[in-house]
């Protein structure tokens, strides 16, 4: 009898174990610089590319990091230009039109506006005229190309379409080219690759949450100040934005922009240009760059809970509200104490994908418990990294750097 009330009490605990393993408990979430967190959502369906395949059935996949993985977090993307473009006319252009330059050795390229009406121009019919002298038939050239030549090397270029990098002794500053056959406008692009001015142009975030405020950031060289700075920022649909920049006191100049990422735009890579001249002109520099919009139609609560399963099983469950039915995806990197060093480190990634009705409702990331055995780590667990993206268009409309300490 004493041996059956002892397995009895053994069975017990083993039960009040797993019951208390398998209790959830609350999450608490940590805010990070570089969080993309919505202000507003979008009610309207997002529209998914044609002949995408519509998945339906929830999706929950997990796997270990190597124990010497380390991650950064995501920066946005820096543009650095040492290169300008402008458009001449045919009369310009005939008379010759100045080009300023601040190294030797600029590449110079000119193409067409519009139909080339010389579907194959001669480089060597530009004339180069500087520090008083004049030069004929690409004497001022160390090579040269024509469009034949150019869309040889794979690229693809317009008719007309003609290049050439001046030789060092031209030297550097004003420089006039001349084309005295020209008979339209022109692109006139110059690329200085060995010039010490740069301008830099980059974002203060990874993508453009629409109803969110963007800052467009430029820079001349480490902080130097321009006579003058502009720029715009373009939707794939052709919608135009433009910016008004401001000096900084760290010497960059920043635009605010009120994000609109559904009025005659949409998701997808919005366009950045921005161009600046200083020292009376005398430096001309283009820089481009681009970011990523989208029009989050679902975001996490901030509020969640955690629970482990008897066999290990680590189940993080979020809370999120969808305001327009469509499927989501949450992915997130779980950190925990290494088994070994005892330092907190990544050691497993969890994603999961949902179809979500309107409301709130849940997304969980589960670590399946070979996952767990794997990832060489232990609690206290952070979960970190944590993602939520609209599958019908790709996009990122949360991210959470920080995440959450379980």
């Amino acid at each position: 009898m004493k041996q059956l009330n002892s397995l009895a009490l053994i069975i017990a605990l083993t039960f009040a174990a797993s019951a208390q393993a398998a209790k959830p408990s609350a999450v608490r979430f940590q805010i990070a610089d570089g969080d993309l967190i919505p202000a507003t959502l979008v009610t309207s369906k997002a529209v998914a590319a044609p002949g995408a395949h519509h998945e339906t059935a929830p999706v929950r996949m997990s796997w270990a990091l190597p124990g010497d993985n380390a991650i950064s977090a995501q920066r946005p993307f820096v543009g650095e230009s040492r290169e300008y473009w402008t458009t001449v006319d045919a009369k310009t252009l005939s008379a010759g039109a100045v080009i300023q330059t601040t190294s030797a050795g600029a590449v110079v390229r000119l193409s067409p506006v519009g139909q080339a009406k010389t579907a194959m121009l001669d480089p060597f019919a530009i004339e180069i005229r500087a520090q008083g002298q004049r030069y004929t038939r690409g004497k001022a050239f160390a090579n040269a190309a024509n469009v034949a030549e150019l869309n040889a090397t794979g690229a693809a270029f317009s008719d007309g379409t003609v290049a050439f990098k001046l030789k060092p002794e031209i030297g550097v500053g004003a420089i006039t080219v001349s084309l005295p056959s020209a008979q339209q406008s022109y692109l006139l692009h110059v690329f200085e690759p060995d010039s010490s001015e740069v301008l830099s142009l980059t974002t203060d975030r990874l993508v453009a949450l629409h109803g969110s405020k963007l800052r467009v950031i430029a820079r001349m060289n480490s902080g130097e100040a321009v006579d003058s700075i502009a720029g715009s920022i373009v939707s794939p649909r052709g919608h135009q934005v433009e910016l008004a920049f401001a000096r900084q006191s760290d010497g960059s100049y920043a635009a605010e922009v009120d994000h609109d990422g559904v009025t005659g735009a949409g998701a997808g890579l919005w366009e950045i240009h921005t161009f600046a001249s200083s020292r009376d002109g005398k430096v001309q520099r283009d820089a481009r760059s681009a970011i990523a919009s989208a029009a989050p139609r679902a975001r996490l609560v901030g509020q969640g809970s955690s629970s482990t399963d008897s066999d290990g099983t680590l189940r993080v469950s979020l809370g999120t509200k969808v305001a327009a039915g469509g499927r989501y995806e949450l992915r997130g990197t779980l950190y925990g104490m290494d088994a070994t060093t005892g330092k907190l480190r990544p050691a497993a990634m969890a994603n999961s994908a949902a179809v979500l009705s309107p409301g709130t409702q849940s997304l969980e990331l589960v670590y399946d418990a070979v996952t767990m055995q794997k990832s060489g780590v232990r609690a206290p667990f952070q979960v970190r990294e944590l993602t939520l993206i609209d599958q019908a268009e790709q996009s990122v409309i949360e991210l959470r750097n920080a995440g959450l300490t379980l």
